[in-house]
């Protein structure tokens, strides 16, 4: 019994195929075809069958996009067999995920150092923002200069608070700072 597969690029096999009629001539397999002799059985799941050293073997098949373990970059795979170190077919989640060896890890200090980059950024803006009103001949009133003061404090102060670098706990203004003219 003949049963006729195409050998792909990459080796895979398709199939079965039909032979197909050339007049004159008879039936004819396709010219990138191999007769087997018998139908395939359907592959394991994520597997394909391949032509491996003149036989078929099913070959691990991670064939589309894969990513980077060191930098998460994707990038187009096409061959047959396992994927060679430094790729996985795992999609990167993206920032602060580093490659544990066998799946993408949170790198929560990672995280927690970009956060608390953010926040310091935030409260060195908001000081920088009132210092032209900490100046000693700005015209405020007593009580306004006692409330800025406590809160550029509470600015220099919001790294060491223990909700830092959660945005929630920052501090708040005096009300009157925000009806100021910028």
């Amino acid at each position: 019994m003949s049963t006729f597969y195409r050998v792909g690029l990459a080796g895979d096999l398709c199939g079965p195929v039909p032979l197909f009629e050339v007049p004159g001539v008879g039936l004819q397999a396709p010219g990138d075809a191999i007769n087997l002799g018998a139908v395939l059985v359907e592959p394991d799941a994520g597997f394909v069958w391949a032509w491996v050293n003149g036989a078929p073997a099913q070959l691990a098949d991670h064939r589309g996009t894969v990513y980077s373990t060191a930098t998460g970059e994707a990038q187009a795979f096409d061959a047959l067999g396992e994927l060679p170190e430094g790729l996985t077919a795992q999609p990167w989640p993206g920032r602060f995920h580093v490659w544990s060896g066998t799946a993408w890890a949170l790198d929560e200090a990672a995280r927690l150092e970009a956060a608390q980059g953010v926040e310091r950024t935030w409260r060195n803006a908001q000081i920088g923002a009132t210092d032209y009103l900490a100046m000693p001949d700005y015209p405020l009133a007593p009580d306004q200069r006692s409330k800025l003061y406590i809160y550029r404090q509470e600015l220099r102060d919001w790294p060491d608070v223990t909700l830092f670098p959660d945005p929630s706990g920052r501090p708040k203004p005096p009300e009157w700072i925000a009806q100021l003219p910028q």
